[in-house]
């Protein structure tokens, strides 16, 4: 074959090398002598094949041993699931002949015993029972009770394979039309006569998003990472030589992709499509794309290549204009998807009309960003970077009045589920993973006081003012018991450890035991002088303990009746806890003092004092060595069991802790009347999330034993340079911001890193919040031309506004 260039000579070379050229891959004498590349690149014909052959051996393309195996199992599997099919159809119909044969058994009773003179004993007297219509009655009500099990176990089965056979075609979906699209590129396009990827537009956005699923997300993190480098205005410039060189210089680059061309072409090609439907056009927040954002939502929410190209967009906004309506709505997605935006660089994005109500952006770098029109209620921005940011027409909802206070939460302890009760008359079920409102049980007719999950997470009590408890099935979310027998409000419900009986405290002055199987009272405990303010069971459960007035009272349920009275407080007691082993007992009173006794004795073991108002919570920790009280004057104490003394004290909330709750032995929970739930990592001293639920005041926190509350996603390591091994700063800004940075961050910024920064937000009713956040110049308006500063100042800001004040703090 003649080269197509230099027709005189025939091709007796290719070219390997990576790059743009502008001859074809076949090259004769001349064009080897034209070509700028390394010789090493050129590659004699019969030297090229042989190695293409090599190649291909050695990645063993052409064995289909593997193809085979895989048929094989799924034939096996389909050959197993016949025979179990089989099995379990030889077993139904064996128990319809049971019942077919029992119904002939009383039919030839009848029919064989005719001659009533001549019947036996045995037989009149089944005859007799037939007749009063006892035995076939109960026959009856069996043999429905067959059919009904054998109905409901035929309408699981079909669910259960409809679901299985709908995933399996949902996965084939997933992978046949876009392996179809490649196999036939691959056999429409010669590789040696044209390499050139040929992207098809598309009109559907889940398609566009679905199409990029084979890129590599480092891919995405290096070309924004070239474009700021660069200072280049015009993604598509990455085309060019110079750039796509640059890309090629990374190792993961090199590693993981073939066709560095193509791949950008398809990259380029794809946010092209992007660009011209409306998602680049419109506000896509809107109440109007409302069904379209819940479709796109549905397919997306866990396919994290499709986030990670999302964020891309996003920060594509910081590159080129063209892009910022399509990065606004997606990370409009991204937000309401609850995707992990926190401790990542968003440094020089541009959003605008958009929302971003509840978004989290804790510890990220927004420095130098740009916000038009853009709803931020509900945004966490806590430890935040706030440098240069150019913010107008700021939407956000401030409510301040806390009109339907919360008085109990409980952390479920085999799900992802929080409970919550309030003046609303319901009890509200949250996802703890997105922070999202699953639904809400309606069934009190006043004020929920406390709600508590049984050990085993099956059962949700809940007491109230209405003066009933509701037992809720937590899975079908159905009120199983109401439990009448209280006068007044309920105050405290507590789970037996065995989760057999519930325990009730009350402003009627009494305590009452349930049988949680049965709803039934199994216990009244009268003659009681003070509202019941606690009530918790002992690790063993053979002993309750209960504080109303400035007594605290044990009673020996095995024996049934009182075992002890502890004096010493001298007002109210709010509340009690055992210790894990049972050896101690702990109470917080409005006496603002706490008190450790020892159970056997009935002594009184220490007396913690150091609260400035009354204790509300006291709780132990799993090993039993630091106690954790919450109280009126707003702080959290914590204290050394063996010494008696206080170890810490953890300031943050705004209104008083109403009820703290230990996690594991460097976690704890504490709720308040300022309406927030915060987790504090006890370790360091230092808040370590903090959840603010339905804007609402909360009494009372129980945490869950599988971890889950404490479980948070990771950060994009691709978009983000922050050190979260040593906690410090952020990827440093550009130079003119270096030196301001650095001073910060010695002498103020690793004060306040840790200090009361919230990671979620339960809320109906969002709220702001900016602890610790650093804001410098720049400018940050609302919609009415108000400055943000004062409110974000109010949140616990730094607002900063020359070098020298810094170092002058």
């Amino acid at each position: 074959m003649n080269c197509t260039h230099h027709f005189q000579y025939r091709v007796s070379s290719i070219c390997v090398a990576p790059h743009l050229c502008q001859y074809q891959r076949k090259l004769c004498v001349e064009c080897q002598y034209e070509h700028a590349v390394d010789k090493k690149q050129e590659i004699p014909i019969f030297r090229f094949q042989e190695m293409a052959i090599k190649k291909l051996k050695e990645y063993e393309l052409d064995q289909t041993f593997e193809l085979i195996e895989y048929k094989k199992n799924y034939q096996i599997l389909l050959d197993q699931m016949k025979k179990n099919l089989e099995e379990i159809l030889e077993s139904i119909f064996s128990i319809y002949d049971m019942i077919e044969q029992q119904n002939q058994q009383y039919k030839n009773l009848i029919n064989e015993n005719t001659n009533l003179l001549e019947s036996s004993q045995t037989d009149l007297e089944k005859l007799i029972e037939i007749f009063q219509g006892k035995i076939i009655n109960d026959w009856i009500g069996d043999r429905n009770y067959y059919f009904g099990n054998l109905d409901q176990a035929m309408i699981v089965f079909n669910q259960e394979i409809t679901k299985g056979i709908e995933k399996l075609n949902q996965r084939i979906k997933e992978i046949y039309p876009f392996f179809k699209q490649e196999f036939k590129q691959s056999s429409e396009i010669h590789p040696t006569e044209q390499s050139e990827y040929v992207y098809e537009w598309k009109q559907d956005l889940y398609e566009i998003f679905s199409s990029i699923k084979h890129i590599d997300s480092s891919l995405l993190a290096r070309i924004i990472e070239i474009l700021r480098e660069e200072q280049i205005s015009d993604y598509q410039i990455l085309l060019q030589k110079q750039y796509l060189e640059k890309l090629q210089e990374s190792q993961i680059y090199n590693n993981q992709l073939k066709e560095e061309k193509n791949t950008i072409k398809f990259i380029i090609a794809v946010v092209k499509n992007v660009l011209e439907l409306d998602f680049n056009e419109k506000n896509f927040s809107t109440d109007e794309y409302k069904e379209i954002r819940a479709d796109i939502i549905q397919k997306i929410q866990k396919q994290e290549k499709i986030i990670l190209f999302l964020k891309f967009l996003v920060h594509l906004t910081a590159i080129d204009n063209k892009t910022i309506q399509c990065g606004s709505n997606s990370l409009n997605l991204l937000v309401l998807m609850k995707v992990d935006l926190s401790e990542q660089c968003f440094q020089k994005i541009k959003i605008k009309n958009t929302s971003l109500i509840g978004a989290n952006f804790f510890k990220c770098n927004l420095s130098e960003s740009e916000f038009d029109n853009v709803d931020i209620s509900g945004m966490n921005l806590n430890g935040a970077q706030l440098v240069n940011c150019k913010w107008k027409n700021i939407k956000i909802f401030e409510q301040n009045k806390f009109e339907d206070p919360i008085y109990s939460i409980s952390f479920s302890p085999n799900s992802l589920t929080i409970a919550s009760g309030g003046d609303d008359n319901y009890i509200c079920l949250w996802d703890i993973k997105t922070g999202q409102q699953k639904s809400k049980l309606i069934g009190h007719t006043s004020w929920v006081r406390s709600v508590c999950f049984s050990p085993d997470g099956n059962i949700l009590a809940s007491g109230g003012d209405d003066q009933s408890i509701l037992l809720w099935e937590v899975r079908t979310e159905q009120q199983q018991f109401k439990l009448i027998g209280h006068t007044s409000c309920v105050y405290s419900v507590c789970f037996s450890p065995n989760g057999a009986i519930l325990a009730s405290g009350s402003h009627d002055k009494t305590i009452r035991l349930w049988d949680v199987k049965t709803g039934q009272l199994k216990k009244k405990f009268n003659g009681l002088t003070s509202v019941i303010y606690s009530v918790c069971f002992s690790p063993d459960g053979a002993t309750l303990a209960f504080g109303s007035d400035e007594f605290i009272r044990l009673y020996d349920l095995k024996a049934g009746q009182q075992k002890s009275i502890l004096y010493g407080h001298e007002h109210a007691v709010k509340s009690v806890c055992f210790s894990p082993d049972g050896s101690t007992l702990t109470s917080g009173s409005n006496d603002n003092t706490i008190r450790l006794w020892d159970i056997k004795t009935g002594q009184q073991k220490f007396i913690l004092n150091g609260h400035t108002k009354a204790v509300y919570s006291v709780c132990f920790s799993p090993d039993g060595t630091t106690l954790a009280s919450g109280s009126d004057d707003n702080s959290i104490r914590l204290w050394d069991v063996r010494a008696g003394k206080q170890k810490s004290k953890l300031d943050g909330h705004k209104k008083e802790v109403l009820q703290v709750c230990f996690y594991d032995d460097s976690t704890i929970a504490s709720c308040s009347g300022d309406s927030s739930i915060c987790l504090w990592d006890v370790m360091t001293d230092q808040q370590a999330s903090r959840f603010n639920s339905h804007s609402l005041s909360i009494s009372q926190v129980c945490f869950s034993q599988d971890g889950a509350t404490s479980a948070f996603s990771s950060f994009d390591q691709s978009f983000c340079s922050f050190d979260r091994k040593s906690g410090q700063q952020f990827k440093p800004l550009d130079t003119s911001y270096q030196d301001i940075l650095s001073q910060f961050s010695t002498q103020l910024y690793t004060k306040c890193i840790y200090f009361n920064f919230p990671k979620l937000v339960l809320s109906n009713m969002p709220f702001i919040s900016a602890q610790g956040a650093l804001i410098f110049d720049g400018e940050l308006f609302t919609s009415f031309g108000t400055d943000l500063r004062k409110l974000f100042q109010e949140r616990g800001s730094c607002v900063l506004k020359s070098l020298e004040k810094i170092i002058q703090k």
